[in-house]
């Protein structure tokens, strides 16, 4: 008797380690309305799910930079400055955070990825652009200028970590085990997609950079070129092609239009049955043949409009893909799917020995009780399940592709943007400004197409630096 109620305290404790399973039930309603393009309801499901969220919960940062896009999307522009301070403030306080510890239960803090972090910097330079709080914006592009590199050191850091402490096991065969081909990285990440960028890239950032540098005059000179981008993006692009650098006297007017199109994969949970004889000669302890094995898995979505065009009075251009959403987030799983290996096999000798200490505690109870037996089976499946979990929360709302196009700004100042669907908005920008930004959403294909903004500037734009408006978050880059 005092086994069985060991057991069952041990099975209740080990069915309520994942934090990740509860956000993700308490987020469910609001995913499943962005899926459908309702940015309305997708709000009002995600401000009802952060009343459990309070400071220093483990998806905090998390709730917050949804809210970012969330709100963004529903225009409500007070409430994205709020979630895009609050999401700034976390996100530097944990930057540089490890991978997860492999020997913790349960799925723990959220701390993000590095796309994150330049996705937060980007929608802080176009809510400051959008506000003319210029010294914002060129607070919210130095800071991505330098963010890469550091990335890129801590996240060879982390797997350097994390292997070395899966070499370690005497237990755990972690060389063999990679070598066998039980895991096959293609069916986690698209190869094809991860190749397109760089590791830690976003070529956003260099060209909002690049815009400013022309247009702005020397004091926002961010030291970015064209050719740089064309290395990544390639020499053919037609906004690429007809950007160059203004004087302060240029009296031609340029509207620049942004897009942003569909929703970037996510991660889910893929799971395996590994066979312990992988990891140990002879018969593995307690009898136990197989072990669960998470892993996290992108998932692609393609429920979105591809192609957008660009209508004046006098022309007609396709929008063209200024940043890849699919691509960003695929080079950084898989410059991390190393570490996430590593984490899941020591993950694996957790849960071998969580049943081989069911195992062991029932031995002599179990043939003799069916009760006992049952119990110990459901035991050892959950425990195994509750030590091998997969991270699979993501930033769920971010776009899946952002389209641009810069055109010389019509005299009568009417732009309409046509989607592919046939969807449309139309709208005027002044052709009096030197410069003019429009920035559109699109969650799915078929959806009205939102202008989230429209403003100008009348002269170079560093003739509209706030040096008196300094920006609080800035001073803690």
């Amino acid at each position: 008797m005092k086994n069985k109620l060991t057991l069952i305290t041990f099975l209740a404790g080990v069915l309520g380690l994942s934090s990740c399973a509860s956000y993700q039930q308490s987020t469910k309603a609001y995913r499943e309305s962005w899926d459908l393009g309702d940015e309305v309801q997708a709000l009002l499901h995600l401000e009802k799910a952060g009343q459990s969220i309070k400071q220093g919960h483990d998806e905090e940062l998390l709730w917050n930079m949804e809210m970012v896009t969330i709100s963004r999307a529903n225009k409500a522009n007070a409430l994205t400055d709020l979630h895009l301070d609050r999401a700034k403030s976390i996100a530097d306080e944990n930057f540089g955070g490890g991978l997860i510890d492999p020997s913790a239960k349960g799925i723990g803090e959220y701390v993000g990825h590095f796309y994150d972090r330049n996705m937060l910097e980007i929608y802080r330079t176009l809510r400051a652009l959008e506000t003319k709080n210029n010294n914002r914006a060129q607070t919210a592009l130095t800071a991505l200028k330098f963010k890469r590199q550091e990335a890129e050191e801590i996240n060879q850091k982390r797997i350097a970590d994390i292997e070395s402490k899966a070499n370690e096991r005497n237990d755990l065969k972690y060389n063999e085990f990679l070598e066998s081909g039980e895991i096959n990285q293609n069916e986690l990440v698209k190869e094809e997609i991860a190749q397109k960028y760089r590791e830690f890239y976003n070529p956003m950032g260099d060209y909002l950079r690049l815009i400013l540098t022309n247009r702005g005059g020397e004091q926002f000179d961010f030291g970015t070129n064209k050719i740089s981008l064309e290395k990544t993006l390639g020499n053919n692009l037609s906004f690429l092609k007809s950007e160059k650098k203004v004087s302060a006297t240029d009296l031609n007017s340029s509207t620049y239009v942004f897009v942003e199109t569909g929703s970037s994969p996510h991660r889910i949970e893929k799971k395996y049955r590994l066979p312990l004889l992988l990891f140990y000669n002879g018969m593995p302890p307690g009898g136990v043949l197989y072990v669960p094995f998470a892993l996290p898995q992108l998932n692609y979505r393609e429920d979105y409009d591809k192609k957008f065009s660009l209508i004046t009075e006098n022309q007609s251009l396709d929008m063209e893909t200024l940043t890849d959403m699919d691509s960003v987030v695929s080079a950084e799983f898989k410059a991390k799917l190393p570490g996430e290996i590593a984490k899941a096999l020591i993950q694996t000798v957790l849960a071998v020995a969580s049943q081989v200490a069911i195992e062991s505690a029932t031995k002599d109870q179990q043939q003799e009780n069916i009760g006992v037996f049952l119990l110990a089976t459901v035991a050892k499946v959950a425990a195994a399940e509750a030590f091998t979990q997969a991270d699979d929360r993501s930033w769920y709302s971010l776009p899946k592709k952002i389209l641009v196009q810069r055109i010389p700004t019509p005299e009568n100042g009417k732009l309409t943007i046509r989607a592919g669907s046939s969807s449309e908005v139309s709208l005027e920008v002044d052709p009096n400004n030197q410069t003019n930004f429009v920035y559109l959403k699109s969650i799915r294909r078929g959806n009205q197409i939102k202008v989230i903004s429209s403003f100008g500037f009348q002269q170079g734009l560093a003739q509209h630096i706030m040096f008196n408006n300094i920006d609080p978050i800035a001073s803690h880059l």
